[in-house]
């Protein structure tokens, strides 16, 4: 009775996540690899996990389910991949488990991130400040009638204010809104929506960014090209 109980845990086990997303990725703005690890750590190990792996591009951590009698035991291992890139690290979650078989061996394979979303979210907004609704999966399959097709994103990365109480243009992201606007390296970024950028901080600049972009909100931007000044509209687009 008891390993009908299992077989058929495994069974429903496999079914529910056979089509559901198996990678998460998401980008971390103006970071580093260290900051995450530290939150990674303090949020993890809040919801149970165990740390199981560190090195500077990957953290493991572990925790266990089941009883191994009413319900399947199974160890799963969730990996945080991370990868610094022009001041942000971009994030590579994905998790596996370990499910006994109720003969002494295991079942090994991957296990669907989905419940995993709101804790990615957590981790990123609590360093970058971008609000949760605004972040999306960066992994998903985009081919043109894939039906997973995502809006285009900002792709806009500012410095700290210069000697001249101006933010720059640190890093556009190829393929981006920014990318296809003609918004380049060093372009300094005078005014937004009206406003002018050099009375706020930094982290209130891209909460007011991340906030209207996520809204699906116009950004017109007043831009200094090479000494020349010129108005720049971003809108959110497919």
């Amino acid at each position: 009775m008891k390993k009908i109980l299992i077989v058929i845990a495994l069974i429903l086990t496999f079914t529910s996540t056979a089509f559901a997303a198996a990678i998460y990725t998401t980008t971390i703005k103006d970071c580093t690899v260290e900051k995450v690890q530290d939150v990674l750590i303090e949020v993890m190990t809040g919801k149970n996990f165990v740390v199981n792996e560190v090195t500077p591009y990957k953290m493991t951590f572990d925790k266990n389910f089941g009883d191994g009698f009413w319900s399947a035991a199974q160890n799963t291992t969730v990996r945080f991949n991370l990868l610094a890139r022009d001041g942000n690290i971009k994030m590579m979650v994905s998790e596996t488990e370990k499910i006994s078989n109720g003969w002494g061996g295991f079942f090994e394979r991957k296990r669907s991130i989905d419940q995993l979303i709101p804790i990615i979210k957590e981790v990123r907004s609590s360093i970058d400040h971008t609000p949760k609704d605004a972040i999306t999966n960066e992994a998903v399959d985009q081919l043109p009638g894939s039906g997973n097709e995502r809006e285009k994103k900002l792709g806009l990365t500012l410095t700290d204010k210069d000697g001249e109480n101006v933010y720059k243009v640190k890093a556009v992201e190829p393929a981006s809104a920014s990318s296809d606007a003609k918004i380049f390296i060093n372009d300094k970024i005078l005014e937004i929506n009206g406003r002018v950028l050099s009375s706020l901080d930094k982290d209130s600049v891209n909460s007011y960014i991340a906030n209207k972009w996520g809204a699906g909100a116009s950004l017109v931007m007043l831009i200094e090209h090479e000494g020349e000044q010129k108005l720049i509209t971003l809108k959110k687009e497919l």
